[in-house]
């Protein structure tokens, strides 16, 4: 008896740590813009309340071949971390940093702290 309810204690402990205690962001979907080599770059991050769920890049005309591997592996890295704190791509540091910056500038949008209206939203 006293196993049993030992576990349920260590599994309410572990179910409560896994959940986030304040929400985050508010839901939706949110357009970030950064100053890119050749242009903007816009991209759209939509957030749960909790967490980073989708990166997509709207706009961009940087190289291509630099940009194809910053595309595919920081979007995934930020959504991972739930966080714009990651490691920027080897060789390709300014089109990363302008991606990251474009992505925290829709996160900046979407936190609870910096709640705007409805009209800024994609």
């Amino acid at each position: 008896m006293h196993r049993l309810i030992g576990l349920m204690a260590i599994m309410t402990l572990l179910l409560t740590a896994c959940t986030p205690s304040e929400k985050v962001y508010t839901a939706g979907t949110y357009k970030g813009i950064a100053e890119g080599y050749h242009s903007l770059l816009v991209v759209a991050v939509t957030t749960s309340e909790y967490e980073i769920t989708e990166i997509e890049i709207l706009e961009e005309d940087e190289t291509p071949i630099i940009a194809e591997i910053v595309y595919d592996e920081i979007p995934s890295a930020v959504i991972k971390a739930n966080s714009t704190d990651v490691d920027v791509v080897a060789g390709a540091t300014y089109t990363s940093s302008t991606l990251l910056e474009a992505i925290e500038d829709g996160l900046s949008k979407a936190r609870i702290e910096n709640n705007k209206t409805s009209d800024e939203k994609r």
